[in-house]
């Protein structure tokens, strides 16, 4: 009877344990989705000043007046194009380098 009691309390406590380790792996993994949301983030606002750069430097386009609607077309336009850019497999490499050191500075 008492080997039994002792097999319950064992019992009892692996499986706290394991919800513990369950929850901290859970944690770990809620940190590292949240940090890779960040380091995307980043890596589209780093794209977006790069893009209106790179659009700054073109001389004025010859098929359509400038009008006000038309930069802002153009901007939501740059802005969508970069937060696609940060998601795709093929982006720039920022968010992978940046999620790497940070990831080891935790």
């Amino acid at each position: 009877m008492d080997i039994d009691l002792v097999n319950q309390n064992l019992a009892k406590a692996n499986l706290s344990k394991i919800k513990k380790q369950s929850s901290d792996f859970a944690q770990t993994t809620l940190k590292e989705k949240k940090l890779k949301e960040a380091c995307a983030g980043f890596e589209a606002i780093f794209l977006n000043t790069m893009i209106k750069s790179m659009r700054e430097s073109l001389p004025g386009d010859g098929l359509f007046n400038e009008s006000h609607g038309m930069n802002i077309y153009k901007s939501l336009y740059d802005q969508y194009l970069s937060d696609e850019l940060s998601k795709s497999k093929l982006s720039v490499g920022i968010k992978e380098f940046l999620f790497e050191q940070l990831k080891e500075s935790e």
